[in-house]
């Protein structure tokens, strides 16, 4: 049994982890599927893996040139990709539940590597001048030990107006930061792309996702488009001012963890 950090493990039977999360006063009991790599979940052709570039920054611009041209760390080994684990069956208990288990710790996960929870944010939009689709999305894993970082994707259509075929990203990741600095991290960064000025829109995505809707509610929840299995709900708001309100809501709940 790990007894320190947001979460506790044990065998229940052969091959399956239960799990127990604590975040405040709200125990999330679950059970531990998998651990799969993680990625951005951008509703796009192709998909983006979750990585901490290894000096920060990562990124593909293509120009007018035949083939276009590559520029940020495109020479260097590709970064290890966050893994996340995919639950099942979650539920709501209550906290006295998380400080009386007590069970036998063979075969669970390493907790220090993997992620227990995870918050993303994307913002959807269109340039009125060109039409060009834009998407910006920020990912916010969370450690037992209550540290995170933010990860950061802003992803361009590729403008055959000016020799433009390809879409261009960008990848950009924060240093480790408390629970607490990571969420205000988050909410700085969860803005529309900069050329983005007509039919934006707003989602969110949380994991597990009984945390989710226990801060958030029912309202605005849907499906997730993307085939990706750790993001199986989504959120979708109005406004970015509503998204900024539920990242406060999730900060609420992250202020009364210990």
């Amino acid at each position: 049994m790990k007894n320190n950090g947001l979460i506790k493990q044990f065998e229940k039977e052969p091959g399956k982890i239960s799990t127990l999360i604590k975040l405040g006063k709200v125990v999330i009991r679950t059970e531990w599927k998998e651990t799969v790599p993680g990625e951005f979940p951008i509703t796009e052709w192709r998909s983006f893996p979750l990585q901490i570039p290894s000096n920060g920054f990562k990124q593909h611009i293509l120009g007018s040139l035949p083939g276009g041209i590559k520029t940020g760390n495109s020479g260097d080994n590709d970064p290890e990709v966050i893994n996340l684990p995919v639950y099942i069956g979650e539920d709501i208990c209550d906290a006295r539940v998380f400080e009386k288990a007590s069970a036998n710790s063979n075969g669970t996960e390493n907790l220090a590597k993997v992620p227990v929870a995870t918050i993303a944010t994307k913002a959807c939009g269109q340039c009125s001048t060109s039409g060009v689709q834009t998407q910006a999305l920020s990912v916010m894993p969370i450690w037992n030990d209550g540290t995170s970082i933010v990860l950061d994707l802003e992803w361009y259509e590729g403008d055959p107006m000016e020799g433009n075929i390809d879409p261009e990203w960008y990848i950009q990741a924060s240093p480790r930061l408390s629970v607490k600095e990571g969420l205000q991290k988050l909410k700085e960064n969860s803005n529309p792309c900069s050329i983005a000025d007509k039919n934006c829109c707003f989602c969110m995505h949380v994991t597990p996702v009984a945390l989710g809707t226990h801060v958030l509610g029912e309202e605005g929840k849907n499906p997730c488009c993307s085939p990706h299995k750790i993001w199986p709900q989504l959120w979708r708001f109005e406004t970015r001012d509503k998204m900024l309100s539920a990242i406060d809501k999730l900060s609420e709940e992250f202020n009364h963890a210990p």
